[in-house]
């Protein structure tokens, strides 16, 4: 029988996974990415709350994200992969909104292969992103990464970042 406790209950649950699946949020979530190397930034809205459709990714904002994490190196740009654009927004919504800096993204082969990247690395196939948060260690971004969800977590102590994929769970340290 439902009484008044068990709704209360059930509702603060629901209020619980909501806010730690940003995805299922009766709101829109801003995205703030800025590109360390051209000082690009994107801060806008990722996903959007239609309200009778649900939660949607902004299909208006795909291209200017998709530009700021082109290869730098050669302009070519690829779709990112849309989970790997809301592993970045559950890490951003863990550090209370604080910007994520992109050191690397998309990367062609050749440009993969130019800056010493792994031959299967999942930059070539947009799946992967190189971030710092101003502020936290590489220790604390992977910790968060890690809470977040996401596949590879890779901490580059020495040069500052840590790398994000949505690949099988593994982690590293470079």
């Amino acid at each position: 029988m439902l009484n008044r406790r068990v709704l209360l209950r059930g509702g603060l649950a629901a209020a619980a996974s909501t806010l730690s699946s940003p995805a299922l949020a009766g709101t829109d979530y801003k995205l703030h990415l800025l590109r360390e190397r051209t000082g690009e930034v994107f801060h806008g809205v990722y996903i959007r709350d239609t309200f009778f459709g649900g939660p949607k990714v902004d299909p208006d904002a795909l291209p200017e994200i998709d530009w700021i994490l082109r290869d730098i190196l050669t302009d070519a740009t690829r779709r990112m992969d849309p989970d790997l654009l809301l592993l970045a927004l559950r890490i951003q919504v863990r550090t209370g909104g604080a910007p994520l800096v992109v050191t690397s993204a998309f990367r062609t082969e050749s440009t993969n292969a130019r800056v010493g990247g792994a031959p299967q690395s999942r930059h070539i196939t947009a799946q992967a992103l190189d971030i710092k948060i101003a502020g936290k260690s590489t220790t604390d971004i992977a910790a968060i990464a890690r809470e977040a969800g996401a596949g590879g977590v890779g901490r580059y102590p020495r040069r500052g970042f840590v790398h994000v994929d949505t690949g099988m769970r593994r982690d590293w340290v470079g």
